[in-house]
């Protein structure tokens, strides 16, 4: 299946790149000893498998979905200054992949199918010493990858979330990049994509892997120590 947004995501990506060759002498200053605290608005995209539209549940219940290839992600972040060339980041995300509807003896749940990756990186400017403001970084790290078939109302008389919900966790490692943009001493923006392979040790929704490419831009607050 064609992804028009990955032809985007390059042609931004060499803009940015070409944009920041020629600003060497508009550098700010002390960019390498600032310590960084934002968020990132960005796409999900899956690389798993694929949900099912519907099946059974329960031995006499069914469910139906409407479960996204693509979502909207949001995180929040908070970077470490280690090194002039090094930071530790670590951030909190969350997806809502679409909705499920489960239904049995006349009763109906509705809810969502939601992850959420908890992440430690390592983030590394190999070419910090170039004076460039628009830094490119590479990412690297692991994480806690949380995910929860929940529901948020129901028209039975009756409810227990022990047994209409269910959830998967994974410890997984996740790579990726992106750019670095300060804008001024304290406000940045940046470019992040993200390889997240996910895969459950239980299913969820009667699948287990949630692989996923993540690509988001971002705002921050850049702080000295």
């Amino acid at each position: 299946m064609k992804r028009p947004w990955i032809l985007s995501l390059a042609a931004t990506i060499m803009l940015l790149w070409v944009t920041g060759i020629g600003v060497a002498d508009d550098e700010i200053p002390g960019f390498n000893e600032r310590h960084q605290a934002g968020v990132r608005l960005g796409a999900w995209d899956n690389r798993g498998d694929v949900a099912p539209e519907g099946g059974t549940v329960n031995e006499t219940g069914t469910f139906e979905t409407d479960i996204k290839s693509t979502s909207f992600y949001f995180e929040a972040f908070f970077a470490y200054r280690l090194l002039p060339w090094a930071m530790g980041e670590i951030s909190l995300g969350t997806v809502n992949r679409g909705r499920v509807t489960i239904a049995e003896g006349g009763a109906e749940d509705f809810g969502n199918l939601v992850l959420y990756p908890m992440m430690v990186q390592l983030k590394l400017y190999p070419l910090f010493s170039t004076g460039l403001r628009l830094q490119p970084y590479l990412t690297g790290g692991g994480g806690l990858f949380y995910g929860r078939r929940t529901v948020q109302f129901t028209n039975a008389s009756y409810y227990y979330s022990n047994w209409e919900e269910e959830s998967g966790t994974d410890f997984n490692y996740v790579v990726g990049g992106g750019f670095d943009w300060p804008i001024s001493n304290s406000i940045g923006v940046d470019l992040n994509f993200k390889y997240m392979p996910i895969n459950f040790s239980k299913t969820l929704l009667t699948i287990d892997s949630y692989d996923a490419i993540a690509i988001s831009v971002g705002v921050k607050y850049m702080f000295l120590r």
